[in-house]
């Protein structure tokens, strides 16, 4: 029975913390009371959504590699990133329960950023819950389309300005609806002056 519940509870870990904002540091989110009863509810979906997180991520790294997407905080990569991640989890194991997923996510990522002003704030989590809306949409309308033809699928989403990004410059700072910068090194609310626009 421990090895049960330590074996399900590590994958819930490392399947929640695939999808931390900065990609360096999500080794060192620690699991939730929330994902750890998920998790025992629900193990073998877990084992799901470890290995369609982990194709995420790496299908992300990659789109960065190439360059052909950019921004993965709050940009056009982190808009795909989510969406990706949704459309896959809904393919596989349905929409209902790819959007709990979601949203237990985005909770998590408001109890780290009580804890940490160095993690997103209430307009990402607000842009990454629309994307997966969409990511959502994409995989009901496409349940059995190859992972190649739903990558290009979703990047023609983002270019098409159907998915949702933080507003920034051109240099990439964080503007508000003046285009004033926002300082966010400074600004410690969990409700920024940031905007959400469509992808670009």
């Amino acid at each position: 029975m421990r090895i049960f519940i330590f074996t399900t509870a590590t994958l819930v870990f490392i399947a929640a913390n695939c999808f931390a904002q900065q990609q360096n540091d999500f080794h060192k989110t620690k699991i939730s009371p929330r994902e750890i009863i998920w998790g025992l509810s629900h193990p073998f979906i877990a084992i799901k959504v470890k290995r369609i997180s982990q194709q995420a991520l790496y299908t992300t790294d990659s789109l960065q590699k190439h360059s052909i997407l950019k921004d993965r905080s709050g940009g056009n990569l982190d808009a795909f990133k989510h969406s990706y991640w949704m459309a896959l989890l809904t393919q596989e194991i349905k929409a209902k329960k790819a959007r709990k997923i979601g949203i237990i996510h985005e909770k998590v990522n408001y109890r780290c950023f009580k804890r940490n002003y160095n993690c997103q704030d209430s307009a990402a989590s607000a842009m990454d819950l629309l994307n997966n809306e969409v990511g959502i949409k994409i995989g009901n309308e496409n349940t059995n389309t190859p992972r190649k033809e739903l990558i290009d699928l979703i990047i023609n989403y983002i270019y098409n300005k159907k998915m949702y990004v933080i507003k920034k410059d051109s240099d990439g700072n964080c503007i508000d609806k003046n285009n004033k910068i926002i300082d966010i090194t400074i600004e410690k609310k969990w409700n920024k002056r940031k905007c959400i626009i469509r992808s670009q």
